[in-house]
């Protein structure tokens, strides 16, 4: 990426900005785009929520052959979840469509 210079926010100072979500400025020490560095994490937090909602959780421990069983099912479950969704929906309009051509 190429260095530029920036006015930081909080100090009025002019910085080095290499457009980085975590830098900060070289007077103060704040971080130069303070709302992308709290949207960032904010997105790695919630990512890393989702894959501790699985139903089998993934552990840094597990070994290679648990951890593709445990992605597998994962994928299934959900898999079958939004396949059930399908179902629903489709069965909810075919009854409103059949309801309609019967009025």
């Amino acid at each position: 990426m190429s260095t530029s210079e920036i006015k930081c926010p909080h100090c009025g100072q002019w910085t080095m900005w290499q457009g980085d979500v975590d830098d900060r400025c070289i007077n103060c020490g704040e971080f130069l785009d303070s709302r992308r560095f709290s949207r960032e994490v904010e997105k790695k937090i919630n990512k890393q929520l989702k894959t501790e909602d699985d139903y089998f959780a993934i552990k840094p421990t597990d070994g290679e052959l648990t951890r593709m069983f445990k992605g597998f099912f994962n994928f299934f479950r959900w898999s079958a979840y939004y396949v059930q969704l399908v179902i629903f929906v489709f069965v909810t309009i075919l009854m409103a469509i059949i309801s309609l051509l019967a009025a």
